[in-house]
């Protein structure tokens, strides 16, 4: 059995030279002192994510290779590490795309001066577009079965589009 030291250390390395850059642009665009960590921390995660995703498709691919060939295997990770990557990588950007992103966008555009104020203001603004978002899918599901019937593959079709 081949271990994956090396793909090990360029895995960890790369993930810090990716979050090093993230946090160049960052200085570029924000004032890292003065920003605060609410802010800044989703920010980071909102840019850092779909970027180490760059790195984490080709690792996973050669890692799923079924060669023992080390020079042929390229760099590859374990399979219990690449599933907890692809996990903590996928909810986080889904919670920061459908939720905490959203929020803090509100919650810093409101003209509310107090804190409670402005989080309430960002919840019923975000409650209402998912209400909608909402009803549009709804709406769709019911022109879907009016259309094709009640029938599985309707709704598969429809969640695929």
């Amino acid at each position: 059995m081949s271990t994956s030291v090396g793909s090990d250390l360029f895995a960890v390395v790369s993930i810090l030279i990716v979050g090093l850059l993230v946090l160049l642009l960052l200085r570029h665009f924000l004032p890292l002192c003065s920003t605060p960590a609410y802010i800044l921390i989703p920010i980071f995660l909102a840019l850092f994510l779909p970027i180490s995703i760059i790195l984490l498709l080709p690792i996973d691919l050669a890692s799923s290779l079924r060669t023992e060939d080390e020079a042929t295997r390229g760099v590859w990770l374990p399979e219990t590490v690449i599933l907890v990557a692809w996990r903590i990588t996928y909810w986080l950007t889904f919670g920061l795309t459908w939720f905490i992103l959203p929020l803090l966008g509100e919650y810093i555009d409101s003209g509310y001066r107090t804190p409670k104020d402005r989080f309430i203001y960002s919840l019923r603004s975000n409650g209402r577009y998912q209400l909608i978002v909402l009803a549009c899918g709804l709406g769709g599901l019911i022109y879907v079965f009016l259309q094709n019937g009640f029938e599985g593959t309707s709704v598969k079709v429809l969640v695929m589009a």
